[in-house]
């Protein structure tokens, strides 16, 4: 790799404070992995400490341990009643809430595989996951009904269908939707009964069925084991101290990994409370974090740029945050902003097929710039992306890493053998991120070498938003680049850029275009730039120079979403 195009220099920052606790590196390998089984763990919680607040949506009156732990049952029971076995498939597709966390933990319960849908999810998106994770049952909002009904002659019918509502209600809009049977979420629950489910869980038993964006094809179905989430929760919950006085937050989607294992699931193994928001918002967070009390969250890297653009408020003073995690730390304005708002920062990076991989270790200097040393159990190596040979210290190259222990990675892609042994092959599993590792063995995060997009907290595949523009009749051919914004910070996420090649004698205006994608794509894939070109630059062998393109960047023709 090219040391002209990422200097040495360039990367390295100054270390700032040392944040020191008891965390015990080899505590994986004391630890009887049998005990890794999150519905065991909120089994024994409920009976040490039941009357303890554990789960809280909002302003909502918190549920105690107890009362987590019975409608987590009455859930795995009302599943077994409906059919839904151990090993079956069952999809949420919810907004964050109170609802979506009960029934992660009554699916565990239950022994059925659970498959978080992206809200942001429609028409082909929607029908891929469903048909091919192969879904028994799924638990969907009253509000995207309408989005089943539009792909219930493409998918195949689905055993039975729970609607949740958000007055809480019997009475739900079908919107169409022909299920075999379709109940409400109050009905579904009353059904259950509240004693422990008959289910012997184990850890090796698959806990979840996670989706995530391809590079030359569809999205990956993730198969992630019971030790898997346990292992990067109980990681976390070491690295960010948590104990039972703490109060966690998350506002992040529960569809994905971060807020769960990294919010919810840490809370419970440490008898500590949690609070979920539906979503983020700048102009109520240091309110959140005043009136929750909150001691500690984590956050994606778009956030942090969203909480230093926002006014000034009394209570980002007022808090009692002690430590926050961030994926990717503000590396620009760290400093600044954990001076601004009086917190001090942790960072780790991570993937969904391997949970969180690396991390600034306690009692060392925080390295603004790095995303740490590798986690617990992990072995972790940078080589070349081309030959797969190991290279020197501060050479860039690709990021490659194989578990110490076993179970708690993925255990393989859904329906996809192929690809598990092309991402594992020669026994490493290859993240596709360039990255460097510095002579103390501390990793700095510089660039992709897979055509992936990271925008929004999104992994987005160029492949999936290159085929939905060019179903345009318009069109002849595009390329969708990430693009970085020197107004956001070099280190902020990616923007999305469309190059797009149209057909001999067409004009097309990108807000024509805008409208055509809104119905078919996800909001967080729909394009901000668009600019036309004449061809796209290619190599000998038909393939599209990207790296040209992004040199390239937003020009004066770009056209600009925001500026529309």
């Amino acid at each position: 790799m090219s040391d002209e195009k990422y200097p040495i220099n360039d990367l390295d920052h100054p270390v700032t404070y040392k944040w020191i606790n008891d965390f015990d590196y080899a505590w994986n390998t004391k630890s009887d992995q049998k005990n890794w089984v999150l519905p065991k763990v909120l089994k024994e919680q409920a009976k040490k400490i039941p009357d303890k607040e554990f789960l809280q949506f909002s302003y909502n009156k918190a549920l105690t341990f107890s009362e987590v732990n019975k409608k987590a049952n009455q859930i795995a029971n009302s599943l077994e009643s409906l059919g839904v076995k151990k090993g079956d498939k069952v999809s949420v597709y919810m907004p964050n809430s109170l609802e979506i966390c009960l029934a992660w933990f009554g699916i565990l319960k239950n022994g059925s595989v659970m498959v978080p849908i992206n809200t942001a999810y429609v028409m082909d998106f929607l029908q891929y996951i469903i048909e091919s994770s192969d879904s028994k049952l799924i638990i969907i909002a009253e509000e995207y009904m309408e989005r089943l009904a539009n792909i219930q002659t493409r998918i195949p019918l689905i055993d039975n269908v729970v609607v949740w509502t958000r007055n809480g209600k019997d009475k739900f809009d079908s919107m169409g939707y022909n299920a075999k049977e379709c109940i409400s979420w109050k009905k579904f629950i009353e059904q259950g009964e509240d004693s422990e489910p008959q289910v012997e869980i184990t850890h090796l038993d698959h806990a979840r069925l996670m989706y995530t964006s391809g590079t030359t094809g569809k999205s990956k179905g993730v198969v992630r084991p019971c030790a898997a989430d346990f292992s990067s929760a109980q990681n976390y919950s070491s690295i960010m101290d948590i104990n039972p006085d703490d109060t966690v937050f998350t506002c992040l989607p529960l569809f994905h990994s971060n807020a769960m294992v990294m919010g919810v699931y840490p809370a419970m193994i440490r008898g500590a409370k949690v609070v979920v928001e539906e979503k983020y918002s700048a102009s109520k967070f240091w309110k959140w974090m005043k009136d929750f009390g909150i001691t500690k969250f984590n956050l994606v890297g778009v956030m942090s740029y969203f909480m230093w653009n926002a006014p000034e408020v009394p209570q980002e003073k007022e808090h009692k945050v002690k430590l926050v995690l961030g994926s990717p730390a503000p590396h620009d304005i760290i400093e600044k902003f954990m001076d601004r708002f009086n917190i001090l920062f942790m960072e780790g990076y991570g993937l969904t097929e391997v949970g969180q991989c690396t991390f600034m270790r306690p009692g060392e200097p925080f390295r603004v710039g790095s995303c740490g040393k590798e986690s617990p159990g992990y072995e972790i190596k940078i080589v070349n992306p081309d030959t797969d040979e190991e290279l020197p210290r501060n050479t860039p190259g690709e990021l490659v890493l194989r578990p110490r222990i076993p179970n708690i990675c993925l255990h393989y892609y859904y329906k996809m053998p192929e690809k598990t042994v092309s991402d594992f092959r020669n026994l490493w599993f290859h993240t596709g991120d360039l990255c460097r590792m510095d002579q103390d063995g501390y990793i700095f995060f510089m660039d992709r070498v897979k055509d992936y997009i990271r925008r929004r907290g999104e992994n987005i595949s160029s492949f999936e938003v290159e085929n939905l523009i060019s179903t345009h009749p318009k069109i002849e051919e595009s390329a969708a680049i990430a693009v970085k914004l020197d107004e956001q910070g070099r280190h902020s996420e990616d923007e999305l850029m469309s190059v797009i090649v149209l057909k001999q004698g067409e004009k097309l205006d990108p807000k024509e275009l805008i409208e055509f994608l809104e119905p078919i794509m996800p909001k967080f894939m729909i394009p901000r730039f668009i600019r036309f070109r004449d061809a796209l630059p290619k190599t000998p062998t038909n393939r599209v120079q990207k790296v040209k393109l992004r040199e390239e960047g937003v020009t004066k023709d770009t056209w600009d979403a925001l500026k529309k």
